[in-house]
């Protein structure tokens, strides 16, 4: 089922769980920051960044859409869109750029400040 919240022009057609209260659809947007953006190392070419939502206050799993955001390089990075593990408090991004290799991804996503850009829609209640 749908959620329509009229009054701030939030409709959401559905979603990984049961409809919540169509007067509590939300939009919550944010960034993990240029100069603030933890990165874990996962192998030779990739990383990984848990990306923290809670402040957004959703009940139910949000529909999440991200991108990555910086300086360069990030351009031929995979995985940018590939949203896992979402809960209501989080999500988790894998990051794959083979061009940084030897430097190491996470220096490089450091150094040329990516950082998380994203989108979610769910229900606060």
């Amino acid at each position: 089922s749908s959620g329509i919240n009229a009054e701030y022009g939030v409709t959401i057609v559905n979603g990984e769980e049961e409809a919540g209260n169509p007067q509590c659809a939300k939009v919550c947007a944010g960034t993990t920051g240029r100069s603030s953006t933890s990165t874990v190392h996962h192998s030779s070419d990739s990383i990984y960044i848990d990306v923290d939502i809670s402040s957004c206050g959703f009940v139910k799993i949000p529909t999440i859409t991200s991108s990555i955001e910086g300086n360069g390089g990030h351009y031929r990075a995979t995985g940018t869109s590939a949203v896992y593990n979402a809960t209501t408090r989080q999500f988790r991004l894998y990051v794959v750029n083979s061009v940084y290799t030897n430097e190491g991804v996470g220096n490089a996503a450091t150094r040329l400040r990516w950082n998380v850009e994203w989108v979610a829609v769910g229900y606060t209640c």
